[in-house]
This record gives C-alpha cells, structure tokens and sequence, in this order.
C-alpha cells in the first residue's frame, strides 16, 4: 500500500478522500520517512524532509506558490510535483479588491484625499490563472471594467488576452493593475522602476501573487517620486521568512495587509484548501490524472 507522510493533521473530508492509502499525519519517524512514496507538505517543509526520503516519488504542496522548493534536489530525484494552484483563489481575489478599493477611496489614511473612481476603467491582471480569473469576474461583474490579462495560459474571461512580453504594450492603458504571478525565474522584479514609469497617472497597484515579483527599492522609489501612484500588497519581500518591516507604512499612497489573503484568512478557507490538495492527490495516485503538475525548468537557471 502507498505511503503518504502528511505534515499535516488532515481535516476529515481529507481523511477520507485518502483512506485508501497509508497515511501518517504529522508526527512520522525516521523509518516511516524512508519507506514513504508520497509526500504532502508546504513547501519550506520538503526542504527539511527531502534527504531523508529515498522513494519519494510525488509531492503534492499545500500552497498554490511552490518558489521554496528544492527544485535541484527534486530534478535529480525524478520527483513530480503538483501544486494547490486555485485552492485559495477566491479569498485571495476578495482581499486584492479589498486593497483596490481602500486605495482608490482612501480609506487607509486618516485625512481627505481625492477618490479614484474604478467603475467602466481598465484594469490589466498580471497572471490570469485562478486568482486572476477571480478578480476578472469581480472586475467585469461589479465594475463593468475592461479587462487585459497577460499570461503564459488563460482562465476565466478577458477582453484582451496578451503573453507576459507584450505586457509594456498595454501597462499605460491601465487604472489597476493586479499582480497575481508566481515566482520563478520569469516574473522576479516583474514589476520594475523601468515598467512602472510606464503607468497612467493615478494608476492603483495590487500585489497579491509574491512579494518578489515587485522591485522592493523601485516601488519604494516611485511611490515617493509620484503621490498619484497607489499601491496594496499582501505579499512581502524574503529573506529566510517574509519581512513586513519595510518602509512603505508610513506613506499615504500605501496600503498593506500582512499576507493574510489565502490560508491565514480562516480555518475554513485553510481546511478547504488542504481538502482541495487530498483531492488533487487521490485523483493522481487512483486515475494518473492531477491538476497543476509543477514545470520544473521555470525554477531552475
């Protein structure tokens, strides 16, 4: 029988979606390490356990973002791996609006400021996969917006569609801009002090993808050089563990939220999205079909 180590207690909709297979939750011995084939984790956590696992075969993360992986190890390793892409994506589209709107209405300060209508403007939604098809149809549906996604692949419905290289074609036609992309070896500093010069005037800024993404010392520079330009984030910069401590609190055209749009959002949206990863894997493990197999080489060089 299959063996799965969970770092995980699983909630019991996830018990049962895995009941067919041997799985040990959270507390795991060396021995239970080496014989297990399968391995559900976040994925700071695979780095820690990787060495001592010699037939592990598939990892599926708890995350939709797999960037901490050890994607050298798991190459050598012939290792597949599959994300939680989409298991946090309407929490996380709820929070980017909450930022949208907070910034376009000013209600992160305490003082009277002009308000940024959002209703029939454009927004451009970097990364068009679960969250950014989420917050299109909040865009099209509440606000009647156009909306440009620009992607490597498509979900949901857009006006116009764009590859990630075309994205300075359109960036001066946008009044919001929505940051939803993964990191990898693509989207770091994505957003540039280079890219964001090309913004309209009174443009709103919302990272909600990872925090690296956004040239920390760009935004900073440009948030400073034009007060008209407002940015949100959810997601910070890292070293060993996301730093909040930056120096954007005490500006006015800043709002932040301390990384609190997916699975620190609620227990239920946690046990949903853990739910979702059982799902993802029992599928694998009894068909051979999964959703959001990781492309290795995107980490890699």
């Amino acid at each position: 029988m299959t063996t799965i180590i969970s770092t995980l207690v699983l909630p019991e909709e996830g018990k049962k979606l895995l009941s067919n297979f041997n799985v040990i939750e959270k507390e795991f011995t060396q021995e239970d390490l080496r014989r297990a084939e399968v391995l559900l984790a976040w994925p700071k956590e695979v780095s820690q356990l990787i060495d001592n696992m010699e037939r592990l075969k598939i990892i599926q993360t708890f995350s939709a973002g797999v960037d901490d992986l050890p994607f050298q190890k798991i190459k050598e390793k012939e290792i597949k791996v599959f994300s939680n892409a989409g298991a946090y994506s309407v929490s996380v589209a709820e929070h980017a609006w909450a930022l949208i709107l907070t910034l376009a209405k000013g209600t992160n300060i305490r003082k009277r400021r002009e308000s940024y209508p959002i209703t029939g403007k454009t927004i451009l939604i970097l990364g068009a996969g679960g969250i950014g098809s989420e917050v299109a149809k909040i865009a099209k549906n509440g606000f009647s917006m156009r909306v440009i996604g620009a992607s490597r692949s498509f979900k949901g419905n857009y006006d116009v569609k764009i590859p990630l290289n075309e994205v300075d074609k359109y960036i001066g036609d946008a009044d919001v801009i929505v940051d939803t992309l993964p990191l990898n070896k693509f989207t770091k500093d994505f957003l540039n002090y280079e890219r964001l010069t090309k913004t309209k005037q009174k443009v709103i800024i919302v990272n909600v993808g990872r925090g690296e993404t956004v040239n920390k010392n760009d935004i900073e520079k440009i948030l400073k050089e034009r007060p008209d330009l407002r940015f949100g984030t959810d997601v910070f910069w890292r070293n060993d563990k996301e730093d909040f401590d930056v120096n954007l609190w005490s500006l006015d055209n800043f709002a932040g939220t301390l990384h609190v749009g997916g699975g620190y959002a609620s227990q239920e949206i946690l046990y949903n999205a853990i739910n979702k990863a059982c799902e993802n894997l029992s599928s694998y493990l009894k068909l051979g079909k999964a959703d959001n197999e990781v492309n290795i080489n995107d980490y890699l060089g």
